[in-house]
C-alpha cells in the first residue's frame, strides 16, 4: 500500500505563497513607492551558466517475473474441432493485491484460434482461467502458462509476469458446462466498458452469447441462457449529440448488435416539418454594417458567388498554397489532432477524397500554378470530413484547355489501378456534367463548367446546389447579410478565407442533417458487423472466413445481417468492406446524396427535440458565423503562419463568456518575446468577475476587511523561462516518454524532487497599483499562516538584483515532521516588489531575468482599443530546455493515444493472421474493418503479436514498453518538433454595432505560428 503523506506538508509548502511583502517586518522597500517603478537604468544581463538538460530514461519496461504458481486442471471438454480447459490457480498473500489483466493469458505452444480468460476477479482466492484452442490428438496432460497483472511496488505501479504451472489430467474429462462457463467469462471481460473499451469488443461480447445458443447441446446447460435482462444501450439523442465521440456511439450501438437485440424505433410517420429547430434568431447584419466606419469596405469573395448560401467555405489565391496547407496538415497538424483526441488513427481522408474526386495531390501544383487557374474554393454541405462528406473544388480558370486536359490524363492513371471505371454524361440544374465513377464507389468525379469557372465534386447532390447557385437559380453566399458584414467588419485582403454562415450552421443543427446524420451512424453499425464477425471467427478458429457462408455457417453472422434495417442489401466478402446504398465503413455516403427525409419516428422526433432544447440553451439567441483568415509569410527557409478567427458574437451561456469574466473590458498591450520560454498575460479588468471573487474569498479568510485585490492593477503574466530546471522536474515525474523515476523514498520525501521544484524556472508577475494595500494584504495572511502554522515557516531577504531586496519565504528547518532537513533548503519562494509590479517565483536566475525585463521597460502596458486581452508566446530552438519538455510531454501523450492503436491492431492481427502478416495487410484490413487503421509510433501500420498483446516494433506493447530517444526520427511528433519554434497568440471580446444588442460582442482570436525549415 501507498503511504500517504503527511497532512501538514501540503499546506505547510503552501504557505509560503501568502507570507508577506518586502522585509522580514513586512514593510515596503525603501527603494519603491506607490506606483512607482525602479529606474536603475538598463543593464547588461548578467548570463547565468546553464545547468544540463537531464537525459531521458531510454530502454524497456519489462514485466517483474513472479514465483511459479502451482496450478490444476480441473475440467475438460472437447466440442467440435475446439477443446476447452479450465484451470484453477490458488492465490495468497500480497498477490491477493495484484490487478489481474483477465484477457492476456499467455499459453505454452499457443497456436492461432487460442482464447484464454481469466474468469474470477482480482481479489480472489483462487483464480480460475477458461481457455478455448483448437483441438490436440489426446487430452492434455499438462499446461504451462503465464498471466499479466499490475501491482503497487517501490511508489509505482508496475506490470508482473505471473508463471503457472498445472501437473497431471485434468480432474474432470467431460464437463458439460464448461463451453458455457468459457462464453460467459469471455463475455464478461470484453464487454466491461471500463477496461479498454472498443465496438468490436462490445460487439464480441454479446456476439459469443448468442453463438453459444446456437451450439449442439445448449439448450441443456443451466448457464447457457445468458441473454435474459440485457437492455439496448443506444440512445437516439446521444446519436444527435454534436460532441458526443464517434467510439462511443459506436461502443453503444455494436453493443446492441452483438446480441442481436430489435431496434424499438417504432413506424416512421410523424412529418419532418413537425420537427422544429431551435428557435435561434439571426443578427441585424443589414444595420450593423451600415454602422460600421467603412461599410463596403469588405474585399469581394468572387467565388462565394458560385457557392450555395448554407455551405461551408474555403478560399485560396493560389492552388500552390492550398497544397502547401495539406502539406503542413500532414506534418504536424495530424499529430497534433490524433494527440487531443487520444486515437492514433489513420482513416485515409487524404487519399479518400482525391481518389473520389479523381485528382492526385502530387500532380496539382505542376498543373494549377497560377498560369493555369487563379483562386480556388472547397465547398460542402456538413462538417462530417472523417464520416463521408461532399467536396467540390471551384476553379477560377486561366487556361481551359490545359486543365480539362490535365484531369483527363489523372483520371486515366485511375483507370489503370481501379477497375470499371465508366465515363458517362448527366444533367444537374440544366448543366451537362460529365460523371466518372467504378462500381465500388472509390471514384466518384463529376465535373462541369460555367462560365470561367470548373467545377469538380465527388458527390451529384452537392455539385447540382453549386451550379444552381452558380448560375443565380439559388440563394448564394455571398449575398448573405453575415458574410458582407464580416468581410467589412474587418477589411483587407488574405491569402485564405474559411466562412461559416449562419444558415450552414442552422442547416447542420436542423432536423434534416441530425435525424439523417444519427441514421447513417446506426447505418455504420450494420455495415460494420460483417467485418466484425469475420474478425471474431478468426479469433475463434485462429483464421479468416473463406466467405460469407463459412461465416454465416459458424453462427457469428446471421443471414439477415446482411442488410439494413430498412431492406436495403449489404454487400461483404472476408477481407473487403461491407458495402451498401450507405456506403462503406470507410466511406459513407454523403448525407447530401442520401434521400431527403420526409417521415421520421416519434422516437427520432423527441431525441431531436431533446437536442434542439440543448442546443438553444447553450447557444441562447442567436446564431453564430465564424470567419477564419490565414496568411503565409516565408522567411527564408523558415515561414510564417498568421490565422485570424472571429466569432460573432459572444455567447452569454457558454465558456467565451467564462473567459470574458476575467478579463473584463481592459486591453494589454505586449510587446513580442525577446527570450526563449513560454508566458501568458491577461488583463485583469476592474469589472471582472474573478477579481469581485478573489476580493471576497481573501476577506473570507483573513477575517478582514480591509484586504483583498486592491492593489492589483491591470494585467497578470505567468510563465516559465528556457532552463534545464523545465526539463528537470518534468523528469522527476514522466513516466510517459521515458522509464519511470527510480525513488528511494516517497515523492514528497525525495530530496532530489524537491531541488527540482526549486529550480523550476516558473514566475508570476503582477502590475501593482497600490503598493501599500499590497503590503497589508500579504500582512494580513502572513498573520494567519502563523497563526495556523507557527514557527513553520522563514522568510527574508537573501540577495539583492539592481539595488532590489530578493525575499526568499520557505519552510523551516526546524519544520516538525520535516522528512529530511535539506527540504527547507532545497525549495522556497522568492519574490521582489519594483514598485510597479510583484514578482514571485521559485528560480533565483529566472527571478532576476523577469526583473531585467521589468526594469528596462519590457512590461505589459494597458493596452488600446485594438490590443488583445489575453496574449499567449512561446519561443525555443531545436534541443532547447522548453523545447525538449515540449517534445516529451507531446510524445508521451502520443503514447497514451497509441494505447487504442495497440487494442485495434491486436483485434485485427488475431481476427486474421494471414491477411495482417502480409505488407500493408493490417492497414487495409483495419480500413476495411473499422473504417481507420491503427497507426505506429512511425505513423505506419506496423505491429506484432506477443502473448501480452499488440505490440509495436518500436515501442513495445502496453504491459512491456519500450522508450526510445527522442525525437523519434520521421515520426509524426518528431515531423512536428521539426518545424515548430514560436507561436503567439492573441484573444479579445470586441464590442460590436449597437444594432446587434446591448453589450454585443464578438470572439476575435490570433495566432502567429512559425515554423522552421522543412526537412528535405
Amino acid at each position: 500500500m501507498r503511504r500517504p503523506a503527511p497532512r501538514w506538508f501540503a499546506p505547510l509548502l503552501a504557505a509560503p505563497l501568502f507570507a508577506g511583502c518586502g522585509d522580514e517586518a513586512g514593510n515596503k522597500s525603501e527603494k519603491t513607492g506607490p506606483n512607482e517603478q525602479v529606474e536603475t537604468g538598463p543593464r547588461a544581463r548578467v548570463e547565468v551558466a546553464a545547468d544540463p538538460v537531464p537525459a531521458l530514461r531510454a530502454g524497456t519496461s519489462a514485466p517483474a517475473e513472479h514465483a511459479e504458481l502451482k496450478a490444476a486442471l480441473t475440467a475438460y471438454r472437447v466440442e467440435g474441432e475446439a477443446e476447452y480447459l479450465e484451470v484453477k490457480i490458488g492465490v495468497a498473500g500480497d498477490d491477493l493485491s495484484l490487478d489481474w489483466d483477465r484477457l492476456h493469458i499467455e499459453l505454452e505452444d499457443a497456436k492461432p484460434g487460442a482464447v484464454g480468460v481469466m474468469a474470477t476477479a482480482t481479489g480472489a482466492s483462487e483464480v480460475v482461467l477458461q481457455i478455448r484452442r483448437p483441438k490436440s490428438p489426446a487430452p492434455p496432460e499438462a499446461l504451462r502458462g503465464a498471466l499479466y497483472a499490475r501491482r503497487w511496488e517501490a511508489g509505482r505501479i508496475g506490470w508482473v509476469r505471473v508463471p503457472f504451472a498445472a501437473l497431471g489430467a485434468p480432474a474432470v474429462a467431460a464437463d458439460a458446462g464448461l463451453q458455457a462457463r468459457w462464453a460467459e467469462a469471455l463475455a464478461q471481460v470484453l464487454g466491461d466498458p471500463w477496461n479498454e473499451p472498443h465496438p468490436w469488443k462490445q460487439f464480441a461480447a454479446g456476439r459469443i452469447l448468442t453463438w453459444l445458443k446456437g451450439q449442439p447441446g445448449a439448450k441443456s446447460l443451466a448457464g447457457a441462457d445468458l441473454l435474459r435482462n440485457r437492455p439496448a444501450r443506444t440512445d437516439l439523442t446521444q446519436l444527435m449529440d454534436t460532441t458526443t465521440g464517434v467510439l462511443s456511439m459506436q461502443e453503444a450501438l455494436q453493443h446492441d448488435r452483438g446480441l442481436r437485440l430489435p431496434r424499438a424505433e417504432g413506424p416512421r410517420a410523424v412529418a419532418i416539418a413537425d420537427c422544429k429547430p431551435p428557435p435561434l434568431a439571426a443578427h441585424p447584419f443589414a444595420a450593423m454594417q451600415a454602422a460600421l466606419p467603412n461599410p463596403g469596405g469588405g474585399a469581394a469573395e468572387p467565388l462565394a458567388a458560385a457557392t450555395p448560401a448554407e455551405f461551408w467555405y474555403a478560399r485560396v489565391d493560389d492552388v500552390r498554397l492550398l497544397l502547401r496547407l495539406l502539406d503542413e496538415a500532414d506534418a504536424w497538424i495530424t499529430p497534433v489532432v490524433q494527440v487531443l483526441q487520444q486515437s492514433a488513427e489513420d482513416r485515409g481522408l487524404t487519399a479518400r477524397y482525391q481518389r473520389q474526386l479523381g485528382l492526385r495531390r502530387s500532380d496539382l501544383t505542376r498543373l494549377f500554378g497560377h498560369t493555369v487557374v487563379g483562386e480556388v474554393a472547397v465547398v460542402g454541405s456538413d462538417p462530417y470530413l472523417r464520416e463521408g462528406t461532399d467536396v467540390t473544388l471551384i476553379f477560377a480558370l486561366k487556361q481551359p484547355e490545359v486543365f480539362d486536359a490535365e484531369l483527363a490524363r489523372q483520371l486515366e492513371g485511375y483507370r489503370g489501378e481501379i477497375a470499371g471505371v465508366e465515363t458517362t454524361i448527366v444533367t444537374l440544374a440544366g448543366v451537362p456534367v460529365q460523371r466518372a465513377a467504378d462500381p465500388s464507389g472509390q471514384i466518384r468525379q463529376y465535373r462541369a463548367r460555367v462560365g470561367e469557372l470548373a467545377f469538380v465534386s465527388n458527390s451529384p447532390g452537392a455539385l447540382a446546389r453549386v451550379l444552381a447557385a452558380a448560375q443565380g437559380q439559388a440563394p448564394r453566399l455571398a449575398d448573405q447579410p453575415d458574410l458582407k458584414y464580416m468581410l467589412a467588419r474587418d477589411p483587407g485582403t488574405h491569402q485564405a478565407l474559411a466562412f461559416l454562415s449562419d444558415r450552414f450552421i442552422a442547416a447542420v443543427v436542423g432536423p434534416q442533417q441530425k435525424i439523417l446524420a444519427a441514421r447513417r451512424q446506426e447505418a455504420l453499425a450494420e455495415l460494420l458487423v460483417p467485418g466484425y464477425a469475420a474478425l471474431l471467427y478468426g479469433w475463434l478458429f485462429g483464421h479468416a472466413p473463406k466467405d460469407t457462408q463459412e461465416l454465416t455457417a459458424a453462427g457469428l453472422l446471421a443471414p439477415d445481417e446482411l442488410k439494413h434495417a430498412d431492406g436495403a442489401a449489404i454487400a461483404f466478402a472476408p477481407g473487403q468492406a461491407a458495402r451498401s446504398a450507405w456506403g462503406s465503413p470507410d466511406a459513407l455516403t454523403p448525407l447530401i446524396d442520401l434521400p431527403p427525409l420526409e417521415k421520421v419516428s416519434a422516437a427520432e422526433r423527441d431525441a431531436y427535440d431533446n437536442f434542439a432544447r440543448g442546443y438553444q440553451n447553450y447557444w441562447q439567441q442567436f446564431i453564430d458565423p465564424v470567419a477564419i483568415r490565414l496568411d503565409v509569410r516565408d522567411e527564408g527557409a523558415r515561414a510564417a503562419v498568421d490565422v485570424d478567427v472571429r466569432v460573432l458574437p459572444l455567447i452569454s451561456a457558454t465558456d467565451y463568456s467564462e473567459i470574458e469574466a476575467v478579463v473584463g473590458k481592459t486591453r494589454v498591450a505586449v510587446a513580442a518575446a525577446e527570450d526563449h520560454g513560454l508566458s501568458a498575460v491577461w488583463a485583469v479588468g476592474a469589472d471582472s468577475g474573478l477579481r469581485r471573487d478573489l476580493d471576497q474569498l481573501m476577506r473570507t479568510l483573513t477575517g478582514k476587511g480591509d484586504v483583498g485585490l486592491g492593489w492589483l492593477g491591470d494585467w497578470v503574466m505567468l510563465g516559465v523561462d528556457d532552463r534545464a530546471g523545465l526539463v528537470g522536474l518534468l523528469s522527476q515525474w514522466d513516466d510517459t516518454a521515458q522509464l519511470p523515476p527510480k525513488r528511494e523514498r516517497e515523492a514528497l520525501q525525495d530530496l532530489e524532487l524537491w531541488r527540482q521544484v526549486g529550480k523550476f524556472p516558473v514566475y508570476a508577475v503582477a502590475e501593482v497599483k497600490n503598493p501599500t494595500t499590497l503590503v497589508a494584504t500579504l500582512a494580513a495572511l502572513r498573520t494567519t499562516v502563523e497563526s495556523v502554522a507557527p514557527g513553520m515557516v522563514q522568510w527574508g531577504e537573501v540577495a539583492r538584483h539592481r539595488d532590489l531586496p530578493i525575499v526568499r519565504v520557505g519552510v523551516s528547518p526546524g519544520a516538525p515532521l520535516l522528512p529530511d532537513k535539506a527540504i527547507a533548503d532545497a525549495f522556497g519562494i522568492h519574490y521582489v516588489q519594483t514598485g510597479a509590479a510583484i514578482v514571485v517565483g521559485l528560480d533565483r536566475p529566472t527571478i532576476t531575468r523577469v526583473i531585467d525585463d521589468l526594469l528596462d521597460g519590457r512590461l505589459p502596458k494597458v493596452g488600446a482599443a485594438n490590443d488583445p486581452q489575453f496574449t499567449v508566446q512561446m519561443r525555443t530552438a531545436r534541443y532547447a530546455p522548453l523545447w525538449t519538455a515540449l517534445l516529451w510531454m507531446l510524445q508521451g501523450q502520443a503514447n497514451t493515444a497509441a494505447k487504442s492503436a495497440l487494442r485495434s491492431a491486436e483485434i485485427l492481427l488475431r481476427g486474421d493472421p494471414q491477411t495482417t502478416a502480409s505488407d500493408g495487410g493490417l492497414a487495409r484490413l483495419g480500413l476495411a474493418y473499422f473504417g481507420f487503421a491503427p497507426l505506429d509510433s512511425l505513423g505506419a501500420s506496423y505491429f506484432v503479436l506477443r502473448p501480452e498483446g499488440a505490440a509495436d516494433p518500436l515501442q513495445g506493447s502496453a504491459i512491456a514498453p519500450t522508450f526510445p530517444m527522442l525525437p523519434i526520427p520521421d515520426s509524426p511528433i518528431g515531423r512536428l518538433m521539426e518545424r515548430l519554434t514560436a507561436i503567439r497568440g492573441e484573444v479579445s471580446f470586441d464590442e460590436e454595432p449597437e444594432a446587434a444588442g446591448p453589450d454585443a460582442r464578438s470572439l476575435h482570436t490570433k495566432f502567429s505560428i512559425h515554423l522552421g525549415p522543412q526537412k528535405p
